[in-house]
Order: C-alpha cells, then structure tokens, then sequence
C-alpha cells in the first residue's frame, strides 16, 4: 500500500491483536451490522412502502424519500470522513448512532396520528438516519480493514452478509406474519419499536470494536482536505475503479423501488404479498453472499463482475418478459427479486473486497468515503430518476410492445437494464488486484 505525500503516519496495534482477539472482533462486527441493518432493510423488504402507503404518501413522494438518504450521504461522507482520519473513528462512530437513533424516534413520531406533520416528520427522520449513517459509514471499512486478514477478506464479508441478511429474512417474516394480522398503526409502530430498541443496543457493541489504527500528529503539518483527496485520486486504479462501481450503482440502484411500486401499482399485491416478495429478496441476498464470498476469494474479483452484469440484466429484462411465462405473477415477481438480489450480493462482496485491497494505508476513512459517496450518489440518482420519472409522468402509463400491453415502470426497467449490459465494455476498469492473473483449468477465461 502506498502513503500519501506528507500524510500523518499511523501506529499499529495490529502486531498485539492475537488470534483469540480477532474471532471475538470478528463476532462482534457481525452482531453490530445485525442490529444496524434492520433499518436500512425496511425499505428494501417492503415495510418502509407499506407503512408510507399507510401514513398517506404517493408512490413518487416514496421514491424520493428512499432515495434521501444516498443523496445527501454522498455529500456527507467526504467530510466526515476526513475529520474521522483525524479525531478517531470511534468517538465519530458512537456519535452518529445516537443521531440514528433519534432519526428512528422521529420515524415512529410520523405515525402517532397528527396527519400534516406525517410528511415533515418522515422527511425528518430518513435526514437524520442519513447524517449518523454518513458519519458512521464515512470510517466503517477503514475500521475494519485492519481487523481482517486480506487472505479471508471474501469469506469474512460473505459471512457478515449472510448471517445479518439471515437475520433480516427472519425479521421481515415477523413483519409479514404481523401485517397479515392486522394493517394497524399500532402494528407499524412495534415494529418500529423493535428496530429502535435495536439501534440502542448496537450502541454499546459498536463500541467493543477494537480500532487498531489511529491517526498521529506528524512532525510536518497535516495536508489539508483537498491536497489528501488529491492524494487518494492519484492511488493507480482507484478513481477509474469507483467510477465504474458509480454507473453500475445507477443503472442498477433504482430497481428495487421499481420492483416495489410494480407490485403496489401494477399488480396489486397486498400488503402481506409485498412482504412475500421481499423475504424471497433478502433470502436471495444470503445465497449471494453466501457464493460471493468464495466466488471472489476463487475467480477473483473482475470475473465475479463480468457474470453479474449477465445476470443484472436477465433480472431486469426478465420483470418486463412476465407475459411470455405461464407461471403467476406473484411466482414471477419473486423469481426476478430473488435473482436481482443474489446478483445484488454477489458484486457486493466483490466490490467490497476490491476496495479494501486499493485503499492507501493512511487516510483510509478518506479513501473509502470516496468510493462510499459514489455509491450513495449513483443510488440517489437512481432513485431520483424513478421519482420524476413518475410524478412527471414521463413515460406513457400504457404502451405496447410485441402485442403485450406495459406500464411506465417497465419503460424504466428496460432502460436500466440495457444500460447494465452496455455498461460491460467498461469491465476493463477493474483493477487486477485481489487476484493475479492466472489461468482457469479447461478455459480461456483469466482469472483475475
């Protein structure tokens, strides 16, 4: 790993972390993102649309409020990250879980029945879950990177996803057992509780993790932000690299919500049935992370990329081919979300393990904020283009193709899911990093 120019030097306390220390470091991670990431699922599980249905709010004013939080975090992340670099990862982290906290407290306030404040409460809320979740995010990798060996960084990060994905399916069939039951405010408002009790508890296991690495005053003067950042642009591959994971996270970031309002808007499933279709989505995610890990840590990371985007685009196209398979709708809305989702997971180990590998080792917080904003920006901008796409009526509710009728959300689905496939000539940009190039036994395929 590379310093950069006249950047502070970093002690390590890695040398006395032993092997005992690191499996409970280990469990510890995994328990904190179990608690941490009950919330983020609510919107990708169905509840977040189900309980903004329920409060009053239109299918536009749903896909611009998932889209808040990535928006304003790919603002916010930078910032934070560069003060983390400097005042400690932890004392920022602990800091902003309390700010995700009252976020939620606000979230369960929208509902308790003063109509004309739902809005600006709502709104509230996902602002200031996205001002903790940035100052958290703006260090999570850079805390963790000393903490797991690169050797096992693929399994480690497809573990963690499996067992809080797993944990969120069970979660989410709690949800759905409840909103088959009853509709209620009241029921919402548990659900919400248990998050909110939740994020309390994750406050005192983000602080058992250990921060192996901290930032120490150099005897010449810290760089400032933009001569660090300038720093960070100048790793080889790292900038050409996150721009590549930007275009994939917009042409990609927008199809859950698409896939959710099909359900509400075109085919009518109830609420019961939308949480259905989203266990079958986060289960997904658990198979994808499950063969993420040991895809990447085998093939490595450029071809684990290069099947995805095959895969990307089957799930995409194959929500708007529904006409054409005799199955039900609901069978098909499940098959296309679950697949999505595994191919979702897959590129997200892949992704993270390709960032941890090209990040220097000073200003680690800078540098994986830089690759966490153009995620959050190209999810942002996704999510806006769904959301005036639909409120401006962009695309015609009706129209025709093949002698089959389709809806506006398909004229986005396919949109997005020719991009993914043209974006393949980009797959160069991926570094060769976490693999040399090797040979694949019986192919002519390297692995990279």
């Amino acid at each position: 790993m590379m310093e950069l120019a006249g950047g502070a030097a970093s002690r390590y306390d890695v040398a006395m972390f032993d092997e005992q220390q690191r499996k409970r470091a280990f469990t510890i991670i995994i328990l904190t993102q179990c608690l941490g990431m009950l919330n983020y699922f609510l919107f990708q599980n169905g509840f977040y649309l189900n309980y903004f249905t329920k409060l009053g709010f239109s299918s536009a004013t749903f896909a611009w409020l998932a889209s808040l939080p990535s928006l304003l975090s790919g603002f916010l992340l930078l910032p934070f990250a560069f003060i983390s670099d400097r005042v400690g990862k932890m004392k920022l982290a602990l800091g902003g879980q309390i700010v995700i906290i009252a976020g939620l407290l606000c979230m369960m306030m929208a509902g308790w029945g003063i109509a004309h404040l739902a809005l600006p409460m709502a709104t509230v809320s996902l602002l200031l879950y996205c001002l903790g979740g940035s100052i958290q995010g703006s260090n999570w990798f850079a805390l963790l990177n000393p903490i797991i060996p690169k050797e096992i960084r693929g399994r480690f990060f497809g573990r963690l996803r499996v067992t809080f994905m797993t944990v969120n399916v069970l979660f989410t069939m709690l949800i759905t057992a409840v909103l088959k039951y009853t509709q209620s405010m009241v029921a919402f408002q548990v659900l919400l509780g248990v998050v909110f009790v939740a994020h309390i508890l994750r406050y005192f296991t983000y602080a058992q993790i250990p921060e192996l690495e901290r930032e120490v005053p150099h005897r010449t003067q810290k760089p400032s932000f933009r001569k660090a950042l300038r720093g960070i642009f100048a790793i080889p591959g790292y900038l050409q690299f996150n721009g590549y994971v930007f275009l994939l996270t917009l042409f990609t970031g927008g199809v859950p919500i698409v896939f959710g309002l099909m359900q509400k808007d075109v085919f009518g499933f109830s609420e019961s049935g939308i949480m259905l279709v989203g266990n079958f989505y986060l289960a997904g995610s658990i198979a994808g992370c499950w063969l993420g890990g040991r895809m990447v840590d085998k093939l490595g990371t450029r071809f684990v990329l290069l099947c995805a985007h095959m895969v990307y685009g089957a799930a995409i196209l194959g929500m708007i081919a529904r006409p054409w398979f005799p199955w039900p709708l609901m069978t098909h809305a499940i098959i296309c979300s679950a697949c999505f989702s595994i191919v979702g997971a897959v590129a997200g180990v892949a992704i993270t393990s390709e960032v941890l590998a090209l990040i220097p080792a000073t200003h680690k917080s800078l540098s994986t904020a830089v690759h966490m904003a153009l995620v959050s920006w190209g999810a942002a901008l996704a999510g806006l283009f769904v959301s005036r796409s639909v409120a401006w009526r962009v695309f015609s509710g009706e129209w025709r193709m093949l002698g089959q009728t389709f809806s506006s959300y398909d004229a986005i689905l396919l949109i997005f899911g020719i991009l993914v496939l043209v974006l393949l000539a980009a797959i160069g940009l991926v570094p060769k990093v976490v693999k040399k190039v090797q040979w694949l036994p019986g192919s002519g395929y390297p692995r990279v």
